[in-house]
């Protein structure tokens, strides 16, 4: 048996990892719904590395324009990488909201951004600066009010791991209303 700590709660729950050779001695669900906050964590993250990825394609494109040249190779790089880690934020993001119970918002605002950052590449390779710099910065600032959004979301509340952890000592969960000493059964004196 392994004591895990979650929260300022304990409880007793068995580990495959402690009798593994090598293994850290505590048990890892891969379920986000039961870490609803790693979830969240991993949605901020990747948040945060996507805006910094959009931030640094502005950087880049400044150093270009002022005369640096070799910037533009970078910033054609940081393009790819930039929608690359959009891709991985609209999964991180559906995952928050569809098993983690997160809101659905971040998803969406997720992909619009993908399929504008695809965009923004096409229009940049083909050098349609008229469209691609102030796409640039809308995408810019959209990426930095996501981030800010992300990082104010509230924690969503975990799902218990079997119907009986949440319910009375029978390992039934009471109707909806009623105390759970109510409905635990009766014993009769006789």
């Amino acid at each position: 048996m392994l004591i895990i700590h979650c929260r300022g709660e304990t409880s007793m729950q068995p580990s495959s990892a402690a009798a593994e050779p090598g293994g850290s001695g505590t048990r890892e669900s891969p379920d986000p719904r039961r870490h609803p906050a790693r979830a969240r964590g991993a949605l901020r993250a990747v948040t945060t590395v996507h805006a910094a990825a959009l931030f640094t394609q502005a950087v880049l494109a400044g150093r270009f324009l002022s005369g640096d040249y070799d910037m533009l190779t970078a910033h054609a790089v940081n393009a790819n990488v930039t929608v690359a880690v959009g891709f991985v934020q609209v999964v991180v993001a559906v995952l928050y909201w569809r098993p983690g119970r997160g809101p659905g918002w971040p998803a969406a605002v997720s992909a619009v951004l993908l399929v504008a950052e695809a965009g923004q590449a096409v229009l940049g390779y083909q050098r349609t600066l008229g469209v691609h710099v102030p796409l640039g910065v809308t995408l810019i600032t959209a990426g930095l009010l996501l981030l800010v959004q992300v990082w104010r979301l509230p924690p969503p509340v975990p799902v218990p791991a079997t119907p009986g952890d949440a319910g009375s000592a029978s390992g039934r969960v009471p109707p909806p209303g009623t105390s759970p000493e109510a409905s635990r059964p009766t014993q009769d004196a006789s």
